[in-house]
């Protein structure tokens, strides 16, 4: 791709801060089935961890394709993202639905994490897959935890469809997803003080593009 068609595509997207390019390309593009994917997989890990009376924090919550239906099982919530397009779009979302119960706020990982409380649980999706300070990141989520909290999120994996994935939107979004090994996101989640329950891999290959880690403070 010429370097003048990137720099115009990086800049109309702003990287994938956008809300209606950001919907577009997870629902509308041929990455819909692998949201679709990644969905299954984090809505059965979330239905074992989440119960009415819980209070969440979600990090990285975009337009809000999580935010909606966790916000509806669960007492509370807070929505923290480092875009404030997005967190504007959001609570219109929220308001649109009915939904009372989600705060919002800036902040982003690992430095500008600054939760108003300790939580039940802790969401982010998306996010880690781009974070350089992984160990940093978590250890952050961690802290937001109360006592035997749990914590739902996911990370690239460095398999050949993780390869592919990077090499095809790294040059359009503008950003490199941080590859590991399934060995390196435990060794991680356990640096930060989380016990890892359950890791599923998800995308289009059994070997996933993607590892959906659950685990308690």
């Amino acid at each position: 791709m010429p370097k003048d068609i990137r720099q115009l595509l990086f800049k109309r997207i702003g990287p994938f801060r956008n809300p209606r390019f950001y919907e577009w390309f997870f629902t509308k593009s041929p990455l819909a089935t692998l949201r679709a994917r990644d969905e299954e997989v984090i809505f059965r890990s979330l239905g074992e961890v989440i119960k009415p009376d819980h209070s969440v924090l979600e990090v990285g919550p975009g337009p809000g394709n999580y935010t909606v239906p966790v916000a509806h099982r669960c007492k509370d919530m807070v929505a923290i993202d480092p875009s404030s397009k997005m967190l504007q779009y959001l609570r219109k979302r929220l308001t649109r639905e009915g939904l009372t119960n989600v705060g919002t706020q800036l902040g982003r990982l690992p430095d500008g994490l600054e939760a108003p409380k300790k939580f039940d649980g802790v969401l982010t999706i998306g996010v880690l897959l781009y974070v350089e300070e992984i160990e940093e990141s978590l250890r952050a989520l961690a802290s937001t935890l109360k006592p035997g909290g749990w914590a739902i999120f996911n990370v690239a994996l460095d398999t050949t469809e993780g390869r592919i994935y990077n090499a095809l939107t790294g040059p359009v979004s503008g950003r490199r997803m941080n590859l590991l090994s399934l060995e390196e996101a435990i060794e991680f989640a356990e640096k930060a003080g989380l016990r890892v329950q359950e890791t599923t891999p998800s995308g289009f290959s059994r070997a996933g593009l993607t590892l959906v880690i659950t685990a308690v403070a």
